[in-house]
């Protein structure tokens, strides 16, 4: 079987491809000046959606939300747009602005013994071993 791949039909690189940690059926791309979102099989040759160009900054990184569906924090050279689906989707809901640094790696810790009620999210550039820590609020955490 051949695995299918999503790509945006243009001459830039994908920066960033992760998978849906609620849906296997769901990839996150990150491109320099948007993002998108697929669904794999079933006929599908385009994205779901793709988001508006990004203005002042590039995109960098990006990753689904390990709790709540439809979140999607998205990297960029002076801070983070946070995407909350269920709020809305035609611009961020939330931004992380006023970085020093281009954010290039975006996690969240995995530690199943600490309470589900505190979320903690780890980015910064790894080049330079800058690194922010952000507590996600309730409404980006819980459903």
């Amino acid at each position: 079987m051949t695995e299918y791949y999503p790509s945006e039909r243009n001459y830039r690189n994908t920066l960033a491809f992760q998978r849906s940690p609620f849906d296997p059926d769901l990839y996150l791309t990150i491109h320099d000046f948007h993002f998108a979102i697929w669904k794999m099989g079933k006929g599908y040759e385009e994205p779901i959606f793709r988001s508006s160009p990004t203005n002042g900054a590039h995109n960098t990184c990006g990753a689904f939300s390990p709790t709540r569906p439809g979140v999607v924090y998205i990297g960029k050279t002076n801070g983070i747009d946070i995407w909350d689906f269920i709020d809305q989707s035609h611009k961020a809901s939330m931004s992380l602005s006023n970085i020093s640094s281009p954010i290039t790696y975006i996690t969240f810790r995995d530690d199943p013994q600490k309470d589900q009620d505190d979320q903690v999210l780890a980015f910064g550039e790894k080049n330079d071993g800058t690194i922010f820590i952000y507590r996600v609020p309730p409404n980006l955490r819980n459903l």
